[in-house]
């Protein structure tokens, strides 16, 4: 469903009540309804599916098989099409680069980061922290496709005392990617989980839910790391993946586009927070330093 049609039925009673009547209608009646309503959009989406064929299309994970709930199936194509979060594509690539031995992903999800960096690290063991458990299933399937669940240890909702213990456990060096809802303003308190200090860390913020969020975020870890802000950005047709339905760029331009909306509210931030210092005490060497940008004012 296009990002604008969704955001007309959230903001309406009347016409939220309706779709979810009409999501209670049998397959066969709802189906052919939808393809009336909006017959470029599920071309669409039926010949990015069709091309995928379950797998990441582009992007540093392309290839990599991924087991979407029906949720993400509806909404979220960029994950196929690769172009998720595309902002964090520089990001990702250091990551890969600095071939970290521990990962842990709080808000693990579909698996995205959690899968796609233990296919990138083949030498990093990977807890993936996933709340939900009806994301769980489709987790462990996913690794096991990609052949990486011997690495991927799955746990469910994470607590500051979960962290606490796999940060001491770790194997340096280790990286935390989270993506929970608001719920960083609780869990990256490093003056509760003193490892935080020597760890690296990439974090969606969640201004939107928790108001101040990425400026608090700032302030606790000014001193002990290295800090850039990332924004996200409008998608265009340029994002689209190279080779990929080469056509339909050209027949659905506008539907293309649409194609790798995130449906985000507001303008989404990350933080990348990079450890001035190890865990062993150590400084970073200098080509890792010179990673991370010194202030959190960047744009």
């Amino acid at each position: 469903m296009r990002h604008a049609t969704w955001t007309t039925i959230e903001s309406t009673p009347t016409a939220l009540r309706l779709y979810r009547y009409f999501r209670r209608l049998p397959e066969r009646i709802r189906r052919p309804l939808a393809f009336i309503a909006m017959p470029r959009w599920h071309l669409a989406t039926a010949s990015v599916r069709r091309a995928a064929d379950g797998r990441v299309l582009s992007g540093p994970f392309a290839g990599m098989r991924m087991e979407l709930t029906q949720t993400s199936r509806r909404q979220l194509l960029g994950y196929l099409l690769g172009t998720q979060e595309l902002e964090l594509r520089p990001a990702i690539e250091q990551i890969i680069a600095r071939g970290y031995r521990t990962i842990l992903n709080v808000g693990a999800a579909d698996g995205y980061y959690a899968i796609g960096l233990a296919m990138k690290l083949p030498g990093a063991s990977v807890v993936a922290f996933e709340a939900l458990p009806e994301h769980h299933s489709q987790l462990r399937r996913a690794a096991k496709a990609n052949g990486v669940a011997e690495r991927v240890r799955l746990q469910g909702f994470c607590s500051a005392c979960d962290l606490d213990r796999e940060l001491r456990r770790a194997a340096a060096p280790a990286i935390l990617v989270a993506d929970i809802e608001g719920g960083e303003i609780d869990l990256l308190a490093p003056d509760k989980i003193n490892g935080l200090r020597q760890t690296d860390i990439l974090v969606e913020t969640h201004d939107a839910l928790v108001p101040g969020v990425t400026d608090i975020l700032i302030s606790r870890f000014r001193t002990t790391h290295d800090i850039e802000r990332i924004w996200a950005r409008p998608r265009r047709l340029s994002d689209f993946p190279k080779g990929v339905l080469p056509r339909l760029p050209l027949l659905l331009p506008d539907t293309t586009v649409e194609l790798m909306n995130e449906r985000r509210q507001g303008r989404q931030q990350w933080l990348f927070l990079t450890a001035k210092e190890t865990a062993s005490g150590a400084a970073p060497s200098g080509s890792r330093q010179r990673r991370g940008r010194n202030s959190g004012d960047n744009a």
